[in-house]
């Protein structure tokens, strides 16, 4: 219940943040001992949403199996997650079908006036608590992005089973939500819909983040040597920071993308790749943007 839409506040936000930066390419270089080589490699469970997904993985580690229902995988992250020192992949297979409801859930934030039935957060059945977290467990949007009804939404899925100690879902009971001395007009849609049952499998990659590190480079690192000077002199200005190629026609970094790209990335995109490498003694966690260097092939 934690999938959000996009705000436009959020959208400006993001615009004005990579307003002028380059669509061409980048590279960035971090030194890496085990420590936060693991953790580069690897999510934690906070990076994931609060309530039902960071729940599911969490559940699925602890017990090795947990089954989600939902209209599309919750957690479909193709990444490893630490947890409690350990490090593990998540897996999932469809099992089968249930009858449940595609939910809407919205907020206005800044309503002068609030109508109809409020209830305290705190007495909302814990399948409602989780529905609304992703609503109000959240900065509030700035003062000047906000307009009349609601602003914001989250959308996601109850069971048939969900839905009998929820008061929002399918009758909604209340209008809204009382939380940390502030009241939200909360508005609902349910539409009937036929949910998918996905069985979540865990599996230990690496008990620690030593052992972890060491399996990463024994698969992953390889040396960047041999270098000309203009790969070279990219190299160095990533060790500053990020190194953005600002034009289309730059022969060092496009013969550095090459040797990339012919050694296994830890992850990767059609547009970027991680790798582990070895540059002049030390190891390092680079993050690479292919930018426009990618071959036509």
């Amino acid at each position: 219940m934690d999938r959000r839409k996009l705000l436009a506040f959020a959208l400006v936000a993001l615009l004005a943040a990579t307003a002028g930066c380059s669509g061409e390419g980048s590279i960035s270089m971090d030194p890496a001992d085990n420590s936060s080589l693991a953790e580069q490699a690897s999510s934690d469970l906070d990076t994931l949403q609060p309530g039902q997904d960071r729940a599911l993985v969490r559940d699925a580690i602890q017990n090795g199996t947990v089954t989600a229902v939902d209209d599309r995988p919750p957690v479909d992250q193709q990444q490893t997650f630490s947890y409690d020192g350990g490090f593990y992949d998540i897996s999932y297979t469809e099992t089968g079908t249930q009858q449940g409801y595609a939910v809407e859930l919205r907020v206005d934030y800044n309503a002068t006036t609030v109508e109809g039935a409020v209830v305290d957060y705190a007495d909302l059945p814990a399948v409602d608590q989780r529905a609304v977290d992703g609503l109000l467990d959240r900065p509030e949007p700035p003062e000047d992005v906000l307009e009349p009804g609601y602003e914001f939404e989250v959308v996601g899925t109850y069971t048939e089973n969900q839905t009998d100690p929820s008061v929002l879902v399918t009758d909604q009971e209340y209008d809204a939500v009382r939380y940390e001395g502030e009241t939200y007009s909360v508005g609902v849609e349910a539409t009937q819909e036929t949910l998918t049952v996905y069985q979540y499998n865990s599996t230990v990659v690496a008990e620690s983040a030593g052992e972890y590190a060491t399996s990463l480079r024994e698969q992953y690192e390889f040396e960047l040597s041999n270098l000309s000077e203009n790969e070279r002199g990219i190299l160095e200005n990533a060790l500053n920071g990020t190194n953005y190629i600002d034009d289309s026609d730059n022969s060092g970094f496009d013969s550095l993308v090459d040797r990339f790209r012919t050694h296994q990335a830890v992850e990767e995109t059609d547009d970027t790749g991680k790798y582990v490498v070895r540059y002049e003694g030390q190891v390092y966690w680079v993050e690479v943007d292919y930018g426009s260097y990618l071959d036509d092939e």
